[in-house]
């Protein structure tokens, strides 16, 4: 995947994506001059554009570029310019103040039937926006989680939260990051929150609970 952003180090895209197990490949973007040093299409493209940026000349540059014009891709659009959508040529886009979850959602349909690059390791995929673990299947696109056919009931943030467990299986998560990846990083609660609602989580899950280690001075971790 690669994501082209005007904002450097600042780019909410960046920090969104970061929090995945895709292989990101980060670009400056530089008005409508578009880098992209490989001859073959990525699996997917995120454009990021600064703020109050003119859109339409940009996206004519993009449809005519001839890797980026050949895969899908997704454009970050600011709220009072979303009425131009209908008119790029673009897969999908989000608008800017977008929750992290919803651009991993939005690029995980994108991806649809596309292996992740570590399931081989950690037996986790994503087909058709689904990750799945073990007997316990999380739906991206329609936000269902189910165990063994049965569904489990999740607020938002619940399922945002074991989503980002999922994806992140077998890799020790802090607090900070964990705050970070699903509140988002302008976030100013404090790190108790993420055990009260991992408390919750838990509770909902059931058996499958069992798959969420908590990390002595450390955070947490899904086992799988």
């Amino acid at each position: 995947m690669f994501l082209f952003s005007e904002l450097g180090d600042r780019s909410p895209a960046r920090l969104a994506l970061s929090g995945s197990d895709w292989a990101i490949t980060h670009r400056v973007l530089r008005g409508t001059f578009v880098d992209c040093p490989i001859g073959l299409p990525p699996d997917l493209v995120v454009i990021e554009p600064a703020p109050l940026r003119t859109i339409e000349g940009l996206a004519a540059a993009l449809a005519a570029h001839p890797v980026v014009a050949r895969a899908p891709w997704i454009v970050v659009l600011d709220p009072e310019r979303a009425h131009v959508a209908p008119r790029l040529p673009c897969n999908d886009f989000v608008l800017r103040g977008f929750a992290h979850v919803e651009l991993l959602a939005r690029a995980a349909r994108a991806l649809g039937g596309r292996v992740r690059r570590d399931s081989a390791i950690h037996n986790s995929v994503v087909v058709n926006s689904v990750v799945h673990s073990g007997a316990l299947t999380l739906d991206l696109a329609a936000h269902i989680a189910r165990e063994s056919d049965v569904t489990i009931k999740l607020k938002p943030q619940e399922f945002a939260l074991l989503r980002y467990f999922l994806q992140s299986q077998g890799r020790p998560l802090s607090r900070a990051q964990i705050l970070s990846a699903v509140w988002g990083p302008d976030y100013d609660g404090g790190e108790r929150t993420v055990d009260v609602h991992v408390r919750r989580l838990r509770a909902q899950l059931g058996s499958a609970a069992s798959m969420l280690e908590t990390l002595r001075e450390v955070g947490y971790r899904w086992m799988g």
